[in-house]
């Protein structure tokens, strides 16, 4: 077997294994009707390839070359997909992600009236330089590198975004960080950009490489098949309940923001909230009825910290009396209140302490007065 062979072969097998993914979990994704429509479709991005390699290219050469689309396609399922799951305002213009891959299903019909033989010759043997007269072959192939390039590009923005406000909405920020598909736009966003080097040397016969057809399509097919495995990953999801022009200093007056607060504060203790591990700050809003821009704003001008270490407040004195009045260890107490380990405890608990010290000595007090939380 060819590493060609090897190399169609396992990325076959990634992909099986991501469909029974998808099976299996369905139901727990947001995201999961565009993600299924992205599996569906993925193996069509190899279509020319799987032609060759049956050796059924005359009885089927109307299919050669019209898969081009399907990257487009791909793509924008993926980045609604990452919209989908990093906010929770999503505005009613899904259709208009789909208009490249309509460009590029109708830029395919002129291949549709060209020979038998010739689509044949040109599944073996791609054009090379002739840019006259080989444009519109290329043309197909840098429009679709140029879409997934942007679309991916627009993920990896909206993964930024969503990292930048994760402590303004969630306390354990490790069970909701994404970073790992962040890198999984970084490396579709590579493949795109490799597509474009490559198709461009091609089309002005700069680069000697007569299947470079074969190297595009796998190094996409591996970009998209990269970026679907990471989004079927089993995780807890928290789209951000705010826009980013909502957390600006003059949306919400003082007033408005310290109304919130009281209300956040006695919601907290009432229910207890900062022992829940994953906590997130619709949930206290929810409970509390108030905005969660409102909080988060809350947090951050009135009490000058983000909504992490705003609950951390209250995980950290209920860990201070419990290690205080009982003989539980720290361990216990660390896992119980979705602290890392305990040295990360023990060291956040010395910070903190020393933080309370300073500002007693100081006589200063936070603008909301803190009810400290009953065990």
């Amino acid at each position: 077997m060819s590493l060609y062979q090897i190399a169609i072969s396992t990325m076959l097998v990634g992909w099986f294994v991501g469909l029974i993914l998808m099976w299996v979990r369905y139901e727990q994704f947001p995201h999961a009707s565009l993600l299924l429509t992205a599996i569906i479709f993925w193996p069509l991005m190899l279509l020319d390839e799987w032609l060759k390699l049956s050796g059924y290219q005359e009885p089927l050469h109307f299919l050669i070359g019209s898969s081009q689309f399907v990257s487009a396609l791909i793509a924008a399922c993926l980045l609604l997909s990452i919209r989908k799951i990093t906010t929770a305002f999503v505005a009613k213009n899904n259709a208009l992600f789909f208009i490249p891959t309509l460009l590029l299903v109708a830029g395919q019909f002129p291949l549709l009236l060209l020979a038998p033989d010739v689509r044949v010759d040109m599944l073996s043997s791609p054009p090379v330089g002739d840019l006259l007269v080989n444009w519109p072959y290329f043309a197909t192939y840098l429009f679709s590198a140029f879409v997934t390039l942007s679309f991916a590009v627009h993920a990896a923005e909206y993964l930024a975004t969503y990292h930048y406000y994760l402590s303004d909405q969630v306390v354990d920020i490790d069970i909701f960080e994404m970073k790992i598909t962040s890198n999984g736009c970084y490396v579709l966003m590579f493949c795109a950009f490799l597509t474009i080097c490559v198709v461009t040397l091609i089309s002005f016969d700069l680069l000697p490489l007569t299947q470079w057809q074969t190297l595009v399509n796998m190094i996409n097919a591996l970009g998209f098949l990269y970026l679907i495995l990471l989004l079927l990953q089993k995780r807890k999801y928290s789209p951000t309940p705010f826009l980013e022009s909502q957390m600006s200093k003059g949306a919400y007056t003082e007033e408005k923001l310290r109304s919130t607060l009281k209300l956040a504060e006695k919601a907290i203790i009432q229910h207890k909230a900062y022992k829940r591990k994953g906590l997130r700050i619709k949930q206290i809003a929810d409970a509390a009825q108030v905005e969660p821009a409102a909080l988060a704003m809350a947090t951050r001008f009135v009490l000058k910290r983000n909504f992490r270490a705003f609950v951390y407040h209250y995980r950290l004195e209920y860990a201070k009396k419990v290690l205080m009045r009982t003989d539980q260890k720290v361990t216990s107490v660390a896992k119980r209140l979705g602290f890392n380990s305990e040295k990360y405890l023990s060291n956040v608990f010395v910070k903190y302490i020393g933080a309370m010290g300073s500002k007693r000595k100081a006589k200063k007090t936070d603008p909301i007065p803190v009810t400290p939380p009953k065990q």
